[in-house]
């Protein structure tokens, strides 16, 4: 069973945007009578500075926005890599458009503790272990698991953020 998700949306904004070294464009999308837990769907598309395989899965979120809206690319789309006010400003001509988003539902749990050196933040948990002397903190993959000794750990508390992933951007 799959936990893809189709609806109906506006396109409503577009606004440059870094996460670390990546630079990028955060895409804004409103829902059409539709429940969902959000009014707004956000989504970042990965723009460079590299080409790189997710700077190529972002610009293609990007022209199939322009292709709905019926703009026309530049002749050569992979030029628009790492050039973010270029794209922002051909997107927002597109603000108004109506298209089908599939969305996954995705998550990330993490635990904070406050200790004797300062708050540490564990992310990308799968679950948290106590016994009378430690918080073992089981995160995903294959990494080694965090211990805190209870003793140190003044105060604790896990965080979930939830969000939407557009994965796939058509014409209604």
């Amino acid at each position: 069973m799959t936990d893809l998700r189709r609806i109906q949306a506006t396109f409503v904004a577009a606004e440059p945007a870094e996460q670390g070294d990546v630079t990028g464009v955060v895409l804004e999308f409103e829902p059409l009578r539709v429940r969902l837990d959000v009014e707004t769907i956000r989504d970042f598309a990965e723009l460079g500075p590299a080409l790189t395989i997710p700077a190529v899965a972002g610009l293609g979120k990007v022209l199939r926005i322009l292709r709905a809206a019926r703009i026309a690319a530049p002749r050569d789309p992979l030029a628009l890599v790492g050039r973010d006010a270029e794209i922002v400003a051909l997107l927002e001509r597109a603000r108004g458009i109506r298209l089908r988003l599939s969305l996954k539902r995705r998550a990330r749990l993490s635990f904070v503790a406050w200790t004797e050196r300062g708050v540490e933040t564990v992310p990308d948990v799968v679950d948290v272990l106590e016994n009378d002397e430690h918080y073992v903190v089981l995160r995903s993959g294959s990494r080694a698991p965090v211990r805190f000794a209870r003793a140190a750990v003044s105060r604790r508390q896990t965080q979930h953020e939830r969000w939407y992933e557009v994965v796939g951007i058509e014409r209604p």
